[in-house]
């Protein structure tokens, strides 16, 4: 059984207007070989006939790429999941029917009908949707998101008789996780081995090695993921509670003296004139004592009566607080 997607209509050099139909191809050996369109379209020029998904290095709205790449993951999957419940009854107008299960499920709803469990990463999309988090938490997030996928897709290649491996959250083990600690501590040296993990699953830089801490950091955030869905009772699985997280370690912090900021403040940039700006945000910062996040959001009319005022940002939403910083 294999699930392709193709484009039928040609390229044209500098053809930035047109669009083209994204359809699915299902093969199940020689009894079967359908294809269907999808609710999807893109402009051919786009379209990377290899890798079945936007190009990589294409230049265009990424939340269309985001969008058509995301959408042809969730119709592969469910394809496959379906065809794993009705593959001994399924027919030349097979593939129709599950496209349009998929864009109208309300059609074909019976209350006897076994109900298909969203994946692993639509639950995730779930969770940053509806769990209150901040822009750049959800950010983080989704760094962990992409790995776990690319996780799947690593257990696929690499273990025998898993081809058809689903990440599922009933499913997962201590074992499964430690496991998976495994995958993102050697990642980096993924890269090279699996290219056509990181094809489908790609990220803006190349995997480097994850520290200790920077693992830590990852599973409570999948751990966070985790009781999220036990408590929305997507799951009644929690393979954290015998998957103990250890707390980060750091070293010994420095700070440097009064004297030494001085020397920072007076030292001769201008043969270096980026490095005297981020010198002189480095100095104002310690002054003043703010967030880098709250720092980049000042202006001018921050300046109120020979002192800076602003709301920190990690108070805004819950308790909002006015400080102000004498100048």
């Amino acid at each position: 059984m294999k699930v392709t997607f193709i484009i039928k209509k040609a390229a044209k050099r500098y053809d930035t207007e047109s669009m083209a139909t994204i359809y699915v191809r299902f093969r199940n050996g020689r009894q079967l070989d359908s294809v269907a369109p999808t609710q999807l379209a893109i402009n051919p020029n786009l379209w990377d006939d290899k890798d079945e998904c936007v190009k990589t290095k294409a230049v265009c709205n990424e939340e269309m790429r985001t969008h058509i790449n995301e959408e042809i993951r969730h119709l592969k999957t469910y394809i496959e999941k379906v065809y794993q419940q009705e593959k001994e009854t399924i027919n030349k107008e097979w593939l129709k029917i599950t496209l349009d299960k998929f864009y109208h499920p309300e059609k074909y709803f019976m209350p006897e009908q076994v109900v298909i469990k969203p994946t692993t990463g639509e639950l995730f999309d779930e969770f940053l949707n509806k769990h209150p988090l901040s822009e750049v938490r959800k950010k983080n997030f989704r760094v962990v998101k992409r790995a776990l996928l690319r996780y799947e897709l690593y257990v696929r290649e690499t273990k025998r008789g898993q081809k058809d491996f689903v990440l599922d959250v009933d499913l997962v083990t201590p074992d499964t996780l430690r496991d998976m600690w495994d995958f993102f501590q050697n990642e980096y040296q993924y890269y090279e081995l699996y290219p056509s993990i990181y094809e489908t699953i790609p990220e803006k830089r190349t995997p480097q090695p994850r520290s200790k801490n920077t693992l830590i950091d990852c599973f409570s955030r999948i751990r966070t993921f985790f009781l999220w869905c036990f408590d929305n009772k997507h799951t009644t699985n929690r393979p954290f509670d015998k998957f103990p997280i250890e707390e980060c370690t750091y070293g010994t912090p420095y700070y440097i003296t009064l004297e030494e900021r001085d020397r920072i403040f007076n030292a001769d940039l201008s043969a270096t004139p980026q490095l005297a700006i981020q010198r002189d945000i480095f100095i104002f910062q310690t002054l003043i004592g703010c967030r880098v996040s709250d720092l980049y959001r000042m202006t001018k009319l921050n300046v109120v009566n020979e002192a800076i005022e602003y709301i920190p940002k990690k108070t805004k939403e819950g308790n909002p607080v006015t400080v102000r910083v004498p100048l």
